[in-house]
């Protein structure tokens, strides 16, 4: 399951004209555009072979620095009620993005989320195919 390549594809619904990057890029990358990546990721063992898997994504978005009109700030409380309002589920791997948290970093917009899900565990233990039983009386 590639949970960044569904957040990305997600992002291309909401905002079609836009650079997705899923790797860092050191300079001259398009503008506007999205970065995402993963901040951490745990999984809790439950009864049954199950775990509880958690994972912390953050995408940065890039607004267009050569428009003045709308300036920086505004293009990012744009983008900011957007994904808020439209980021309400990655329809590829069924998730839902919860507690999610938008803040403007240095004329960017930082868009963090929690993703949830249980993941059912292949049991590769050998199962018994037969069983032989031998039963009698005891002192009898």
């Amino acid at each position: 399951m590639d949970i960044t390549l569904a957040i990305a594809n997600q992002l291309a619904v909401i905002m079609p004209d836009a650079t997705i990057y899923r790797e860092q890029q050191e300079q001259s990358f398009d503008e506007p555009s999205f970065y995402i990546y993963e901040i951490s990721a745990s999984s809790k063992g439950e009864l049954m072979s199950y775990e509880a898997r958690k994972h912390l994504y953050c995408v940065m978005w890039f607004p267009d620095s050569k428009q003045d009109d709308p300036g920086i700030k505004e293009q990012c409380e744009n983008m900011r009620s957007k994904l808020l309002d439209e980021f309400q589920r990655l329809d590829e791997v069924s998730l839902t993005p919860f507690e999610k948290e938008a803040k403007i970093v240095d004329g960017a917009l930082q868009f963090i989320f929690k993703l949830r899900y249980r993941v059912g565990l292949e049991n590769k233990a050998t199962k018994i195919e037969s069983l032989e039983q031998q039963g009698g009386l005891k002192r009898g």
